[in-house]
C-alpha cells in the first residue's frame, strides 16, 4: 500500500478542513493510499520510516529540519511566498496579490476611494498576514486608492466611505465590533472584507461578512493535483493557489448587479489601462466567455467593457493633463494609447478639441 504522511495540526479547524479536501480528492483519483498524520515536531520518528509522498504544511514547526532530509515526493502548501524552498519539494502557496485584487476589485464596484487594511495585534509577526498587507498596500497606491496607514485615525476623521481588507475573519469581525460600538455605519460608512470564510467567527460576528473565499477544503484539493502533476510531468511544480470569488455577506454593500467577475475586470482594467490592452485580455484574465463578461459587466456597470476601458483612459489622461508637466506624448503613452496621432484623434471625436487645447484651458 502506497504510504501518503499529512504534517498538519489537526487540533486547527483550519487544518481539518485541509484532510477532509485532501481525503476528498485522494478518493476522486481513486488512489491506493494510506494516510498518517503526524506533527512536524515529531522529526525522528517520521525520518525513520519511508514516506511514499508528504504533504505539509510548510508554516508550522521545524520544516526546515525535517523536510530536506524526506527523500520523496514533497508537496508544502503555505500561506505566503517561499523565498528559498527546499530542493526537490513541490509547492503550493497563497496568492496573496490575488488575494488583493479579489478585495480592491469590489470596492472599485462599490465606488470607494479611501482604503485600508487591518490586522489584530496577535496576526502581526506572521508571514501571511504581513504579505497581505503588503500586497494590498502596493496595489491599492498603483490604482490611485487613497490608502490609509492608520485605520483608526482613516475612522476617527470620518475617511468615508472607507473600504478595509482585513488579514482573517477574525480581525473583520473585531473591526466591525470597533466601528458598532463607535456608531459607525457598516457598511454605508465603513466596507470590511475578511479573509479565509472562518465560518465560527461569522457565527459570532455581530454583520454576517464578506470575506475572500480562501478555502481551506479546495486548497487541501488542489495539494493532491500538484503533488499528482508532479509525479506524472517527473520534476517539481510550483504553483499559487487563487480563490476565485468572495463570499458577500452585509459587512459590504451588495446589489444583485454586483459580480466577482466584474471585480475581477475592473481590477484587470485599472491596473493595465496603461498598456494598449484589448478587450480579449480582460476576458482572458476572467476565464468566462466574452458574452459572460459582457453581460455582467453592463448590468453591473451600464456600460461595456469597451467603453468603460474607453472612459478610463480618457479620465486618467484628463488629470494627467491637468496636474503633470509631461509632454502630452508621454500622457498618451501612459495612458494605453498608441501613439500620439490617434490620442489627438480620440479626444477630437469624444471633445471636439484637443488634448493641447484642453491642457491650455485648464492652465488658464
Amino acid at each position: 500500500m502506497t504510504k501518503l504522511l499529512l504534517l498538519i495540526d489537526t487540533m486547527f479547524h483550519f487544518d481539518r478542513e485541509v484532510l477532509k479536501g485532501i481525503k476528498s480528492k485522494v478518493d476522486e483519483y481513486q488512489l491506493k493510499f494510506t494516510i498518517t498524520i503526524d506533527s512536524i515536531e515529531h522529526a525522528e520518528d517520521i525520518l525513520s520510516q519511508h514516506w511514499d509522498y508528504v504533504i505539509a504544511d510548510f508554516d508550522k514547526g521545524d520544516r526546515y529540519r525535517v523536510i530536506p532530509r524526506l527523500n520523496t515526493n514533497i508537496l508544502i502548501f503555505s500561506g505566503y511566498r517561499i523565498q528559498n524552498p527546499p530542493e526537490s519539494v513541490s509547492t503550493l502557496v497563497n496568492d496573496n496579490d490575488h488575494f488583493a485584487c479579489l478585495a480592491l476589485g469590489q470596492f472599485m464596484q462599490n465606488d470607494i476611494e479611501n482604503v485600508a487594511f487591518y490586522m489584530e495585534p496577535r496576526e502581526c509577526n506572521t508571514g501571511w498576514a504581513t504579505e497581505r498587507l503588503e500586497c494590498f498596500e502596493k496595489h491599492a497606491n498603483e490604482l490611485e486608492f487613497k490608502y490609509f496607514n492608520d485605520i483608526h485615525e482613516a475612522i476617527a476623521l470620518r475617511k468615508f466611505p472607507l473600504g478595509v481588507y482585513c488579514a482573517t475573519n477574525r480581525s473583520a469581525r473585531k473591526l466591525v465590533n470597533f466601528c458598532i460600538e463607535r456608531n459607525v455605519e457598516v457598511p454605508k460608512q465603513v466596507s470590511i472584507i475578511g479573509t479565509d470564510c472562518d465560518d465560527s467567527e461569522n457565527a459570532i460576528s455581530a454583520i454576517p461578512l464578506s470575506s475572500v473565499n480562501h478555502d481551506p477544503y479546495e486548497l487541501g484539493q488542489r495539494c493532491v493535483e500538484v503533488l499528482v502533476k508532479a509525479k506524472r510531468l517527473k520534476r517539481i511544480v510550483h504553483e499559487k493557489y487563487q480563490p476565485v470569488s468572495l463570499i458577500h455577506g452585509k459587512s459590504t454593500i451588495t446589489m444583485e448587479s454586483q459580480n466577482d467577475i466584474v471585480s475581477k475586470a475592473l481590477y484587470y482594467l485599472h491596473n493595465n489601462f496603461h498598456m494598449n490592452i484589448k478587450v480579449q485580455q480582460v476576458v482572458d484574465f476572467c476565464r468566462v466567455s466574452r458574452r459572460t463578461l459582457e453581460n455582467r459587466f453592463i448590468a453591473c456597470k451600464g456600460v461595456s467593457v469597451h467603453q468603460y476601458l474607453s472612459d478610463l483612459r480618457l479620465s486618467k489622461s484628463k488629470k494627467l493633463l491637468r496636474s503633470s508637466h509631461d509632454s502630452i506624448e508621454s500622457i498618451a503613452l501612459q495612458c494605453g494609447y498608441p501613439n500620439l496621432s490617434y490620442f489627438y484623434k480620440v479626444y477630437r471625436k469624444q471633445f471636439n478639441y484637443t488634448p493641447l487645447e484642453y491642457r491650455k484651458g485648464t492652465m488658464a
